[in-house]
């Protein structure tokens, strides 16, 4: 039983037997190809936007280069304090914008509030030119903690960064399984709240390697592809990545597969939840589930080969992820094995 990352997951037997199919014949290089032009439909079909769109292969990219476009070198960059921009990119946010900083923001359950974001901000400017220039802030959604921003809780955000002339970047890493918990279209989240540009996650849900920068406000979309390029994202095949991105709308299997991860976390929470000695860390809104677990049970579930992963800062905080290919039968076992701990 494997609830250690959906970056462990396999892939929609679908996209592989599409990516065979298209594998037939040459195509035009660099995105000029018919299966990239519609793919680029599809998406601005899902999101209710012409869409400017870059795909590239990692989440890390996409976050890099994206804020790239939306931060010059003196700039600063809002995000939590528990930013995966922060803290698990390797810097490459600084090194793709040529040195911009990375403000980080106390957050509430891994969500920025706006009241603390109004407190950083009224702290910038008062030495001038001879500190860095705010000029986006981040949002992570769903957040690094498995808890996800309301529409609402957006647009605030939203306004107040526009107030002091900063844009709106979201990292969608589990943008899928965030809008199956609102039960929202993607327009709600996104641009109709005040995004200027999404990284969107693909990978965890589904695809082999697939992450898409989806530009909504159109003052950014000047050069971009020079920013792509520059990068060593401009996929001369791009028709394998777009494919992709194909199968994992057609048939709504995206938000299909991420209502199934969704669900099996929540059925992890109920069993979790049956020992006393656990404890629910999080609010569980999508397909990750924290929980403070003594080690004496930690090695007991590892001896049932259940696997998970330990989380930072803490002997017993540990997290559970489900994903779209995880089974009815590892989660009724896992409930068995909780159970069965009591005796």
């Amino acid at each position: 039983m494997n609830f250690q990352s959906d970056n462990q997951s396999s892939i929609f037997p679908e996209i592989i037997k599409y990516l065979e199919e298209i594998n037939l014949n040459s195509s035009p290089a660099y995105g000029s190809d018919k299966i990239t032009i519609k793919a680029n439909e599809m998406l601005s079909e899902l999101f209710k936007i012409d869409l400017k769109v870059m795909y590239v292969s990692s989440g890390t990219a996409a976050n890099s280069i994206a804020l790239s476009a939306i931060c010059p070198p003196y700039g600063g960059i809002l995000c939590s304090d528990i930013a995966h921009i922060d803290g698990d990119e390797c810097g490459a946010p600084e090194f793709f914008t040529g040195g911009a900083k990375l403000i980080p923001i106390p957050s509430n359950n891994g969500l920025i509030n706006e009241e603390n974001l109004i407190n950083m901000l009224n702290n910038y400017g008062l030495h001038g030119i001879h500190e860095i220039l705010p000029s986006a802030i981040s949002l992570t959604q769903a957040s690094e903690l498995g808890t996800v921003y309301e529409p609402d809780n957006i647009r605030k955000i939203s306004n107040i960064a526009k107030k002091h002339n900063l844009y709106v970047h979201m990292d969608g890493a589990r943008f899928s399984n965030a809008c199956c918990f609102l039960k929202c279209e993607p327009a709600d989240i996104t641009w109709k709240s005040g995004v200027d540009i999404l990284s969107l996650g693909t990978t965890k849900n589904g695809t082999m390697s697939c992450e898409a920068i989806l530009i909504f406000n159109k003052d950014i979309k000047e050069d971009f592809e020079r920013r792509q390029k520059r990068a060593g994202h401009l996929w001369s095949k791009n028709r394998y990545m777009s494919a992709q991105i194909i199968k994992w709308i057609e048939n709504e299997r995206w938000i299909k597969a991420a209502k199934k991860a969704n669900n099996y976390a929540l059925s992890i929470k109920n069993s979790l939840s049956k020992n006393k000695n656990i404890i629910i860390e999080y609010p569980v809104d999508i397909n990750m589930v924290f929980a403070k677990i003594p080690i004496a049970i930690q090695d007991k579930l590892k001896i049932n080969n259940v696997s998970f992963n330990p989380w930072y800062g803490s002997d017993n905080l540990t997290r559970f992820v489900t994903s779209w290919d995880t089974t009815s039968t590892e989660i009724k076992n896992f409930d068995n094995i909780i159970i069965n701990l009591e005796n």
